[in-house]
């Protein structure tokens, strides 16, 4: 029987005490890091020699005879720290993230605690904190906690992270029909854009309207910034604007974030089969006109919260090459004419061959459910040629032209 990984999240409420002691133990990993950081960078650029987890920790005892503060510190969370840092020199090489940045206070901070911890009802009790922690648990869990993260805020909220195991059983089915397709047309005008169907006859397309928050809370933003930037650096006031100020940001991000997963949840629920495009998002986020839109509509958020929501509950997504011309290929069946000069300002268009009027996003759309009709009815290759698909995340490499009859849609 499989397991897979979950993490629930908690918001925590320590008092002044418990704040001091927790920004201890923080400052404590942040240290570590940081150190660690600067000796592999040194040892790499005048010896040539790179440094990893193992040999990292060989020296950590002889780093707290040094630091004889690190004494006090949880010597798991350090142990995690190098973890973590050697996690971030990986992804590095191997092109999956940035080179590792240094740790700085104002920024988010946590400490990871891999054991000797306990939750009793809303209790937290960890090592070398004596006193009980308040926790907020807003839902219940029953799996065994593997581990704790805890993460303060720039804005000074302090929350848990509990990576639990849950049993690959079975997946979870919702009420709804199942057997639903869904083609989505991601955008900036409009957030998404949604066919959603089990065939021909029955599919709706509907506009998902851009929340914009980022963009509604600007003049807010900017007027913060303007008066945390007058303040003397290293003053109460510098100190007061900078977190009313990561409390903004933390509110914008909050309304996103709820946003994209009450939308993502109801895509899982509603469809069996999910098609999207494959966007060059850091190509497209380097348009200055554009980044700023592109950042708040966080498509790849989206698009993450998709496919692991998708695994949990037995969906399938699939991606369609980022060439597909799923804007310029008329929708109609039995047509298959592509609009090639189709300008990005064209907002509607019509087809010369079958007549039919387009609106720009929804035909997008409406192709992107053909291919999923395409899978779901014709899953063995033929003639016609269905789109070449991978699993999610696994870019295809070609597209189709919908010739297939309309009566193979017939539920």
């Amino acid at each position: 029987m499989t397991t897979k990984q979950y993490t629930y999240k908690f918001r925590i409420y320590p008092n002044k005490e418990q704040i001091s002691f927790l920004d201890e133990q923080i400052g404590y990993n942040r240290f570590v890091y940081n150190f660690f950081l600067e000796r592999a960078v040194n040892l790499h650029k005048n010896y040539n020699i790179k440094t990893n987890y193992y040999t990292n920790a060989v020296i950590l005892p002889l780093l707290k005879k040094g630091f004889s503060f690190l004494k006090d510190a949880n010597s798991q969370s350090l142990q995690a720290s190098l973890k973590n840092l050697d996690t971030a020199f990986r992804n590095f090489f191997q092109h999956r993230a940035k080179f590792p940045n240094f740790k700085k206070k104002v920024n988010t901070n946590s400490i990871e605690i891999p054991q000797h911890f306990t939750i009793d009802g809303n209790s937290l009790y960890i090592p070398k904190l004596k006193s009980a922690i308040k926790v907020k648990l807003h839902r219940r869990f029953y799996e065994f906690a593997k581990s704790l993260k805890i993460t303060k805020k720039p804005s000074g909220k302090y929350y848990i992270n509990i990576l639990v195991e849950k049993y690959d059983y079975c997946a979870y089915i919702p009420n709804k029909a199942v057997n639903g397709v869904s083609g989505i047309d991601l955008g900036i005008k409009d957030f998404a854009v949604i066919t959603t169907g089990a065939n021909i006859s029955n599919k709706q397309s509907n506009k998902v309207a851009n929340p914009k928050y980022l963009i509604k809370a600007q003049n807010k933003l900017k007027t913060l910034n303007r008066q945390f930037t007058k303040k003397i650096k290293g003053s109460k006031n510098k100190v007061k604007f900078r977190k009313r100020l990561s409390i903004f940001h933390e509110r914008v991000a909050n309304q996103r974030k709820d946003f994209l997963h009450k939308l993502s949840s109801r895509m899982v629920n509603d469809s069996q089969v999910i098609v999207l495009e494959d966007l060059n998002i850091k190509g497209m986020a380097k348009n200055r006109r554009l980044s700023k839109s592109i950042s708040d509509v966080s498509w790849s958020i989206f698009t993450g919260q998709l496919k692991y929501k998708a695994d949990w509950y037995g969906r399938d997504i699939f991606t369609v090459n980022r060439f597909y011309p799923s804007s310029k290929a008329c929708s109609t069946l039995g047509c298959g004419y592509n609009k090639q000069d189709l300008k990005l300002s064209d907002r509607e268009w019509t087809c010369p061959d079958c007549g039919a009027k387009h609106d720009r996003d929804i035909n997008a759309s409406d192709n992107l459910f053909l291919e999923g009709l395409n899978l779901t009815i014709r899953p063995e290759r033929s003639e016609l040629t269905p789109a070449e698909y991978a699993p999610a995340g696994i870019q295809n490499t070609g597209y189709s032209r919908h010739t297939m009859k309309q009566e193979a849609h017939a539920s």
